[in-house]
């Protein structure tokens, strides 16, 4: 009888470290430039840069460089390049998908395209967010984990008490889609807190 049991605590020990390995694995890819600040964004988060852009299990993919034809193609639905395909695949599987806005030709050509002709191709970026891709600037990547982290500081060194963080709280923080929120062991976040985080986008930690 007891050798049976600790047949099952070593089997239960290597289930829990396989699962524990995965659970913490958080890939992100690049599709276009790399940018430092953007690296350095998420490899303090705890997240790998991955190299191979066709991986199924990356958590994020990020698109610093997308040209209004690549755009209007995904937001039709008819992707043609190997990069096009990536992206509208992982939107069909609801797989987070951001766009730096900075990367975007649509941004670079705002002053010199017709009205008429920047009214559809806002069209096709808009259809983009409705698949459920975000678009970000490059600066959410440089300041906004800054300001986050010193916010959730101020909220647990307020007191040695566990802190309820209600949704009000937190819409005081101003965070948004793509960011994530570290929790302490003093902040007890709400169910509703925790429903409207999820809803934004933002991972919990």
């Amino acid at each position: 009888m007891d050798n049976i049991e600790i047949v099952v605590q070593k089997i239960t020990d290597i289930i829990i470290q396989r699962l524990q390995k995965e659970e913490h694995r958080k890939t992100v890819v690049f599709l276009g430039k790399e940018y430092s600040s953007i690296r350095t964004y998420y490899e303090n988060r705890g997240y790998e840069i991955e190299s191979v852009k066709d991986k199924s299990d990356t958590e994020i993919v990020i698109v610093t460089e997308l040209t209004i034809i690549n755009m209007n193609r995904i937001a039709l639905g008819l992707p043609q390049t190997e990069d096009e395909v990536i992206i509208f695949q992982r939107l069909l599987n609801k797989k987070k998908v951001f766009f730096l806005e900075e990367g975007m030709e649509l941004h670079a050509s705002q002053q010199a395209a017709p009205r008429a002709l920047l009214q559809v191709l806002e069209n096709y970026k808009n259809q983009l967010v409705r698949y459920g891709a975000t678009i970000l600037p490059l600066k959410h990547f440089e300041k906004i984990s800054e300001t986050i982290n010193q916010e959730v500081k101020d909220i647990t060194n307020k007191s040695d008490r566990k802190e309820l963080l209600t949704i009000a709280k937190v819409r005081k923080l101003n965070l948004h889609a793509g960011d994530i929120f570290k929790t302490d062991r003093n902040i007890i976040v709400t169910a509703l807190a925790r429903d409207y985080l999820r809803d934004l986008g933002v991972e919990i930690v």
